[in-house]
């Protein structure tokens, strides 16, 4: 059988327990909750301290980039300038030098020309001369012998052989 308990009879060991859950709460809440509450908001503190410090160190990695990025930037277009110069000098160097070889081609091929034209007339003044002896020997033949149609054959045929025989 279960015993009843009667409603108008007071239970002491509830009040006993009220009052020690409540001295328990305030001991805790004076030994334990203040330190603990003191140690969450100084991790708090901490971590946001910690966070403002890597945005800080982001932002300026960020700057550092940027500035990076504009050196190596303006250092290719200087780069590139350098190229540019290089190459427009390179270029006048070659065309100078090619004008240089075509007046010394043309200096050379007018001395070419002026040596053959030289050559030329030393080589008819020389045959010119040859004929001329050639035509005072056939005259003297002619001379000494009297011209018959055979000796004029005969004298044509010997100048013209020695006329093939002259060095042109």
């Amino acid at each position: 059988m279960v015993t009843e308990i009667e409603p108008t009879k007071f239970n002491a060991t509830l009040l006993a327990q009220i009052f020690h859950f409540l001295a328990l709460l305030v001991i805790l809440r004076l030994v334990a909750y203040k330190p603990l509450l003191r140690i969450l908001e100084q991790r708090q503190n901490t971590v946001v301290s910690k966070l403002a410090q890597a945005e800080e160190a982001r932002a300026e990695a960020e700057k550092i980039k940027a500035e990076l990025e504009a050196e190596m930037r303006r250092t290719r277009e200087e780069a590139q300038r350098i190229i540019d110069r290089a190459t427009k000098a390179s270029e006048e160097q070659a065309q100078a030098i090619m004008e240089t070889a075509k007046e010394e081609a043309s200096r050379m091929k007018e001395g070419a020309l002026a040596e053959i034209e030289r050559e030329r007339d030393k080589v008819l003044a020389e045959l010119k001369d040859q004929v001329a002896n050639m035509a005072v020997l056939v005259a003297g033949k002619v001379i000494r012998e009297g011209l018959t149609a055979d000796m004029q054959a005969r004298l044509i045929k010997d100048a013209v052989s020695e006329v093939k025989s002259l060095p042109c």
